[in-house]
């Protein structure tokens, strides 16, 4: 009786073409659950047409009435679509445009992809033409995989998808989305060649992302053909694509390959600081990897980077420090981590670091560190020799007077509180 009523009620609604929409479902939902009068109610909807006399409309609601019948197990569905387009033909071309791009969506929605490629390509308008294309692509490299034979039909479907967006930058998005796809199918030559089409620097940079991720979660057949084929393509192209490449190889984690390629930039300082940036931040361990493997004077470039770092003092980067001081590096970044080590009161590494300073200014500054650092634990004795060691006399008497006040602030310290209050509140003499 329920049923019956809301049946009945569909005919209250305004919309000629919501009555339609609902008579749709209603008639799906009927048919699934095997109640006979789901005919009954697409009757009805397709009576709803003949009161449409807006041709755009009618059509709009013949695309309904096709697509609940599908979804109802009509095998003559597909009459309705075939219908739509043919009478089309008869709007204006915005219109049909408009139309045929609503039947891809159903056809999609049905997991129709030959009839939506049809239906796409007859779309004039470039833009709404090639979105429904990728849309198209998009659902049939979903359905890539599967048994050996089905997955090369399936292939097929896709290059003809492919062969049909032949417009800019569309193509070089579509052949992106195919990549991940094509190489879980073991396609890495159709891969490389299509990588090849890409004119877009964008694209190009997404492209090659797309396969070091995929390269960094399947370590199988290809992979090396591949990371050859990404180094081999950065030689061919502009240096600030070298710069992408040698990026997105590093923060995969293929630090060797980032490297290889860095050393044929002629001004790498930009992308070492973003791969320091960028690997600090997501991977201390592939971090600790780039330091290790970085020629000695690639690091000049990243004193400042360096240097920033040290100063933080953090302890879980002793490691990548231990790396650093192992290296030909700069007596800066070499008192950076000498003052790092006694941050961490490593006193034992910082000496060691200390003894490889090569300049005497380098060995002061140093010495004036281990100075604060004695002074600190309280070992007023050793930082006054250690001050009285360092040439620098204007860097000596500095620390030198700093040692003799924080002795003299060490013992008020050291006064207890009652004696220090009556210091303070007693008559305060100076005798000449």
């Amino acid at each position: 009786m329920v049923i019956e009523e809301a049946i009945e009620s569909v005919s209250s609604i305004p919309d000629p073409y919501m009555r339609i929409v609902t008579y749709g479902r209603i008639g799906v939902f009927l048919a699934r659950a095997n109640d006979p009068r789901y005919e009954k109610v697409f009757k009805l909807a397709f009576e709803e047409l003949s009161k449409i006399e807006d041709p755009y409309l009618l059509l709009r609601g013949l695309l309904v009435i096709g697509y609940s019948t599908s979804l109802a197990g009509f095998k003559s569905s597909k009459k309705a679509f075939r219908e739509v387009m043919i009478n089309s033909e008869m709007l204006p071309p915005e219109l049909r445009d408009a139309i045929r791009a609503e039947a891809v969506e159903y056809l999609l929605l049905l997991r129709e992809l030959e009839e939506a490629l049809f239906y796409a390509l007859e779309i004039k308008n470039k833009k709404i033409k090639n979105e429904k294309l990728l849309k198209i692509l998009e659902k049939a490299l979903d359905e890539l995989g599967g048994e050996k034979i089905n997955v090369i039909y399936k292939k097929r479907k896709i290059e003809l998808i492919l062969e049909a967006i032949t417009d800019e930058p569309y193509r070089s998005e579509a052949i992106v989305k195919a990549i991940r796809p094509l190489l879980s199918v073991g396609d890495y030559r159709r891969v490389i060649e299509l990588v090849q089409e890409i004119k877009s620097k964008p694209w190009l940079r997404q492209a090659l992302t797309e396969i070091l991720m995929y390269l960094k979660q399947e370590k199988g057949e290809g992979v090396e053909d591949l990371i050859g084929f990404s180094k081999e393509l950065s030689k061919r192209v502009r240096e600030d694509i070298r710069e992408d490449i040698a990026y997105i190889f590093a923060i995969h984690g293929f630090i060797d390959h980032s490297i290889d390629i860095i050393k044929e930039i002629s001004n790498p300082e930009f992308v070492l600081k973003e791969i320091f940036e960028a690997l600090f931040i997501r991977d201390k361990g592939k971090f600790k990897e780039f330091l290790a493997k970085l020629p000695e004077h690639l690091l000049k470039y990243l004193k400042k980077d360096i240097l920033k770092i040290l100063n933080e003092g953090d302890e879980g980067l002793k490691e990548i420090v231990d790396i650093l001081t192992q290296k030909e590096v700069s007596d800066d970044i070499l008192v950076g981590a000498v003052k790092y080590y006694l941050s961490i009161s490593d006193l034992q590494n910082a000496m060691k670091v200390m003894s490889n300073l090569r300049t005497e200014k380098a060995r002061s500054i140093a010495l004036g560190f281990l100075a604060h650092y004695l002074i600190k634990v309280g070992n007023i004795g050793d930082a006054v020799d250690v001050v009285l060691s360092i040439k620098d006399r204007g860097l000596a008497s500095r620390l030198a007077s700093e040692i003799l006040v924080k002795v003299v602030e060490g013992s008020l310290r050291e006064v207890p509180e009652s004696i220090q209050e009556e210091r303070r509140t007693g008559e305060r003499t100076i005798s000449l």
